[in-house]
């Protein structure tokens, strides 16, 4: 069984990774992928606090989130269910829109989802999910050159874009597609990181998923970093190089 994030224990400090990283990408896509169809039918799934629920009803979108952790939904300020990524509540062609930010990799049978997702949606609908692929091979991140295993996990929970067009087919979404929409470069003084809480076991879910033998480990040796880089009179700086893309699917 794997290993899972639980999100109810980290929902109180789950927005704060809005506050230090840059997602004008993926609102740009998510706002261009709901305004193609005025006045649609909107569902996000896997919504968790609710920050892209809040972006579209303040443009006057019709939405609603579904997530299955109550801790993540009691900090949503839209409306939302509980529900599980594989069993959606909606009845079949109730649905224009279907989306999900960073969350498909969560979803236990992605498949499932795809299908689900195929069936609430009304023809001429569209699905789009949003994520990393970190089996491209070209993203670059301390949290993989620092903490044990985290690259190995996310090339275990991540489908890459391109096997998620394969099941898209497979399940009857017809157009499947992938753009590249956040270009995520990085490069902060390690001290600050850690003072930001941006190694916060809580920061990422890459890291929530470490032991926390792992975790500590991780710590350990970019405090040992920081300190050789300072015997030289410089600092750590940790970088990275992250892309997230969005794949999409629809209905005919």
């Amino acid at each position: 069984m794997p290993v899972r994030v639980d999100y109810d224990a980290i929902a109180s400090a789950y927005d704060r990774r809005y506050q230090h990283n840059d997602f004008s990408g993926v609102e740009r896509a998510v706002t261009s992928f709901v305004d193609a169809t005025p006045a649609a039918r909107v569902v996000e799934v896997g919504c968790g606090t609710g920050r892209w629920l809040r972006l579209l009803r303040e443009r006057g979108v019709p939405v609603i989130g579904a997530d299955a952790s109550f801790g993540m939904l009691s900090h949503a300020e839209s409306p939302v269910v509980q529900a599980i990524a594989e069993q959606l509540p909606w009845t079949s062609r109730s649905i224009d829109r279907v989306f999900c930010v960073n969350a498909l990799h969560h979803f236990s049978e992605k498949i499932t989802f795809l299908a689900e997702a195929r069936r609430v949606l009304r023809p001429g609908g569209r699905l789009m999910t949003i994520g990393l692929d970190p089996h491209c091979g070209c993203d670059r991140w301390y949290i993989y050159d620092y903490f044990e295993s985290a690259l190995e996990r996310d090339r275990s929970r991540y489908v890459s874009t391109s096997e998620i067009r394969k099941l898209m087919h497979a399940v009857g979404f017809a157009e499947c597609v992938t753009h590249e929409v956040q270009h995520i470069p990085a490069c902060i003084d390690a001290r600050i990181a850690m003072e930001q809480g941006r190694l916060d076991k809580t920061a990422t879910s890459q890291l929530s998923l470490q032991t926390d033998q792992e975790y500590q480990q991780g710590i350990a040796r970019i405090q040992r970093d920081i300190e050789m880089a300072e015997t030289r009179g410089a600092s750590l700086h940790l970088t990275a190089d992250l892309r997230l893309y969005a794949t999409f699917g629809s209905v005919i």
